[in-house]
């Protein structure tokens, strides 16, 4: 079974790019399956999919996968933010 490198979903024309790096990724192997959602502004302007989830066996809209450590830099980025706007004292002890 051969599995298409096509990209589906939907994009906003100005994320457009976005839906070219993700094609060519998957044409050229560097990667062999991904999907890629944008929210901007409070709507959703990029949902994109393409190749394998597993060999063999196509990724689609709502395929599973492990995200593993992606909520370390989101919960380094929430602690930068809030240091910049002065909510919380990097220096301060933990416990504070």
């Amino acid at each position: 079974m051969t599995v298409s490198t096509r990209v589906e979903g939907v994009c906003a024309t100005a994320f457009e790019p976005l839906r070219d790096l993700l094609a060519s990724h998957l044409a050229d192997g560097t990667d062999l399956g991904a999907s890629v959602a944008v929210v901007h502004d409070g709507e959703l302007v990029v949902d994109l999919w393409g190749g394998e989830a597993r060999p063999g066996v196509p990724w689609e809209e709502d395929t599973v996968v492990m995200v593993w450590s992606v909520s370390k830099p989101m919960a380094a980025l929430t602690t930068l933010v809030l240091a910049d706007r002065g909510e919380i004292d990097l220096d301060a002890p933990v416990a504070s």
